[in-house]
Parts: C-alpha cells; structure tokens; sequence
C-alpha cells in the first residue's frame, strides 16, 4: 500500500493556530512556503513539521523585540500633532528602541542615510524589504518632497502600525504584508533597502536571496549585514562579506562597501 502524502494545508493550519504567530499575524504564504521546502528535505512528515517551526521561528524574529503597536501609535501621534521635526524624531527613536536591529543603527542614524544615498544618489522611491520597524527612520533620510516609500513586512500588527506612520508624516507609498522571498515586490523605485536580512534568509534556505535580487525592479540595491554577533563577542564581518561575495557571484553588479562601527553595507549598482 502507497504511503499517503502529508496534508500540507492541515500542517499550515495547525502552526498558524500558534498563539504567537496568531499574536504577530504571520501570512500562510510564508508558513505554507517553509513546509512545502522542509518536507522536500526531511526524510518524513514528522522531522519535516519540527523543522519548518525551528525555521518558522527565525524568520518570524519574534525574539528581536517589538512594540506595544497601540502605545506606540498613540506616542507617534501626539508627537506628529506637535508638528516639532526634533519631537517626531525623539519619538521614532524610543520606538525603534524596542527592536534589536532598528536598535542598534540608532547611534548612525545621523550619517548612515547620507553616507549611503552619496553613492545611490537621494533617491525618489523606496523599496524597504522586510522592514521590520526601520521605516521609522524616514525622518533622517532627507528624501525629496514627494518621495514614496513602499515597506514589506510579514507581521500583520506592524504592517498596520507602519501605514498609520505613513500617513503621520505625510510620506507616499504603503506598507505591505507580503513574504517578499515568496511574492516578489512589484513595485519599482530607485533604491531598495535589505538591511541585516540576508544571513537569515539564507537560514530559510540557501540560495533564496539572489532571485530576489534579481527580481527588484530598481536601480540601486542596498544590502548591510551586521559586523558582530548577536552577543557581541564575535566579529562576523568577513564570514558575511563572503557571504554577499558568494550571492552575488557572477553578477555583473559594480559594489561599494560602506562601514560603519555595527554594520556593513554593500551599495549594489544594479542598473545606476
């Protein structure tokens, strides 16, 4: 007697109803996707559905922090109401705290967009690809009245909370929740953000970002990934580097590296 494959849409179902990824509202695309992969790899069902969660958990990030959306939205608004630039930057800035990644770029802040936009040029339109709370750093990127700004997201909550920012600040565009490594973004744009997301990408499966790349509809491509670990003990700069090195191999895609004390980044002139 045949063995009778997994029902994929049961096991999509069963992880979704995990209280936290019901809390952070995960898209189906995204768990579907990881399950569909891990039972290609796994030697059956069981060791397939343990591994799309450990994987489910990396890319869901949860442990990167996030904030309460409901006092941070009200936090923004009251600061938006001043109408104050130093007041809407302070409150940005205390939100951005409470995420490990938008955290740690706080003290560049000042010349991390400059630095990066002297090579891309200030750019029109913006592409942030998961964005996470990032796009809250909207106020110190200079972009030109009537500039547009597209973030992607997978978290349904923060989706939510970044387009009540948009609209706060008056910036053209939206947020998105979509698994970009599962719907390439469609719209296009000048510059697109990837920000400390490539190494775990990879995570998910290996060889995921370059298709990606290659589908983003924009002049400009800007990658970083960090230059320590984690914990802060380990310098993982040139193990990254490589990294990059090796997703890009074969592309004829002119690059210029930009460091900064916590992060690398790489400018990739895809079609300047």
């Amino acid at each position: 007697m045949s063995k009778q494959p997994p029902d994929v849409e049961a096991i999509v179902a069963e992880i979704a109803r995990n209280r936290k990824y019901r809390a952070s509202g995960v898209t189906e695309s995204t768990i579907r996707d990881i399950v569909l992969s891990e039972l290609a790899r796994q030697p059956n069902a069981k060791a397939a559905v343990q591994s799309a969660r450990r994987k489910l958990h990396e890319v869901m990030a949860l442990y990167l922090g996030d904030p309460d959306y409901d006092a941070a939205r009200a936090q923004l608004e009251a600061a938006c109401a001043t109408g104050d630039a130093a007041t809407i930057r302070a409150a940005c800035a205390a939100i951005m705290r409470e995420h490990d990644s938008t955290r740690e770029r706080l003290p560049l802040l000042d010349e991390f967009y400059p630095r990066i936009f002297a090579v891309t040029g200030t750019p029109q339109t913006v592409l942030d690809i998961a964005c996470a709370l990032n796009p809250l750093a909207i106020p110190w990127m200079g972009l030109p009245p009537g500039a547009r700004f597209f973030a992607y997201d997978i978290h349904r909550q923060r989706v939510a909370f970044l387009n009540t920012f948009l609209a706060l600040v008056g910036m053209g565009g939206a947020a998105l929740e979509q698994d970009i490594l599962v719907d390439y973004p469609q719209e296009s744009g000048d510059v697109a953000l990837l920000l400390k997301e490539i190494h775990r990408m990879e995570k998910r499966r290996r060889g995921i970002v370059l298709p990606l790349l290659d589908a983003l509809n924009v002049r400009w491509i800007v990658l970083s990934s960090p230059t320590r670990s984690r914990t802060g003990r380990h310098t993982v700069i040139d193990a990254y580097r490589e990294q990059v090195r090796g997703i890009l191999a074969g592309r004829p895609w002119p690059v210029t590296e930009i460091e900064f004390a916590s992060e690398l980044v790489y400018c990739i002139a895809k079609a300047p």
